[in-house]
């Protein structure tokens, strides 16, 4: 290890410094993104502090003589590494979440810097959990040529000063990308939808972009559907940050899903005929078309439903994957038109019993059971519209 290969730790930014035995070291890490969470009861976050979490994360990389820095300088290098080219370690803890802490760390060589991202759970609900995200992203990174998920370097499990053992993985940061929402506060001429960037700074998206980040979010969750296991990308929510976004142009956005909490089917059918596979499809649409207009204000307010651009974004984007998908599964060349036929074919009373049944899969005692049956009549109704139309 080079003598002057330091690690420092900061909050979102080198102008919040967290030094061992200072204020912040020795306050708890928040529970939740939410500003009145709760943990679950047997989580061990209410024991970890800033300073037991970030001394974690730098042993985490100081193991194996720095294995995960060199692991992650060599991504993206076309020649080899070493140690010897780092000259110091940065670590920004940049978030909290239900699952993870996420801390980016920069690694300053004489080249430049280079950024990763280590991912560790203190909750009950990530320690439980990240074995198979860390197993979920992997197969998607290597399963599809589109961009999809971040590359995930190694896992592995680190004792905290108190001796709670942090399970931790590292993982491709993906630069410029930021969190999304939906906001009540924005400026006339542009959209509702606000992107936080890394210096906790805000800028509202054109309504190009806007509608842009719907249709590159359903492109993304429809290419990763089989259409034959009925499997999907599941248990997903903007209001958790899942996806984030670079805008390309002032109409055009890149998109990433940095999280994937569960890959399972749709539908239990062991041996589903063609009518169930459609069936299967169809359901998948309707369940994305809800979700994708689903957040709450700001990450963390009240539930928010975006605008109906977000659902016309949502079914192009949704047919735009299914060409893609379609080919990956061996389907007629023209089956996106056939399913689209099928679609405005359907009665649209029993469309709407569709969407009101998918809606009531949601428990009864969430705030989103009531909220997404005020709104189910109405957007079932713009969505046949909208396929009519088109």
């Amino acid at each position: 290890m080079p003598a002057n290969l330091t690690l420092k730790f900061y909050l979102t930014s080198r102008d919040i410094p967290v030094r061992p035995g200072g204020e912040i070291w020795h306050t708890p890490l928040p529970t939740s993104r939410r500003p009145q969470g709760a943990s679950d009861d047997d989580s061990i976050e209410n024991t970890v502090t800033y300073g037991r979490y970030l001394s974690a994360v730098g042993r985490f990389l100081e193991r194996d003589n720095y294995r995960v820095v060199i692991t992650a300088l060599a991504h993206g290098s076309q020649s080899a590494v070493s140690l010897e080219q780092v000259h110091s370690l940065s670590a920004f803890l940049v978030k909290h979440g239900e699952f993870y802490h996420p801390v980016r760390v920069v690694i300053k060589t004489e080249a430049g810097e280079h950024a990763f991202v280590v991912n560790g759970a203190v909750s009950s609900a990530g320690r439980n959990h990240i074995e198979c995200e860390f197993k979920l992203l992997a197969g998607l990174y290597e399963a599809f040529d589109t961009p999809v998920v971040p590359r995930v370097f190694l896992l592995d499990e680190i004792s905290a000063d108190n001796g709670d053992v942090v399970p931790m993985f590292s993982a491709e940061w993906i630069d410029g990308f930021c969190e999304f929402h939906l906001t009540a506060d924005y400026p006339e001429g542009k959209s509702n939808l606000i992107v936080w960037k890394e210096d906790e700074s805000t800028y509202c998206l054109t309504h190009e972009q806007a509608a842009d980040v719907y249709r590159k979010v359903a492109f993304a969750l429809t290419i990763t559907y089989n259409f034959y296991t009925f499997e999907q990308i599941s248990a997903w929510h903007h209001a958790a940050g899942d996806f984030i976004v670079k805008p390309i142009d002032s109409a055009r956005v890149d998109l990433r899903l940095i999280t994937v909490r569960q890959y399972t089917p749709l539908l239990n059918i062991p041996t589903p005929d063609p009518a169930d596979l459609i069936e299967g499809l169809i359901l998948f649409l309707i369940n994305l078309s809800i979700r994708n207009r689903l957040d709450r204000l700001d990450g963390t307010g009240d539930l928010a439903w975006a605008d109906d651009y977000a659902l016309k974004g949502t079914l192009e984007g949704f047919f735009r994957g299914l060409s893609v998908m379609a080919a990956r599964m061996d389907l007629p060349a023209d089956f996106k038109n056939q399913f689209k036929n099928v679609l405005i074919c359907y009665p649209q009373d029993a469309l709407q019993t569709l969407f009101s049944a998918v809606v009531d899969k949601t428990p009864a005692s969430s705030p989103e059971h009531g909220f997404l049956h005020d709104r189910i009549t109405a957007h079932a109704a713009l969505f046949h519209s909208i396929l009519a139309s088109a």
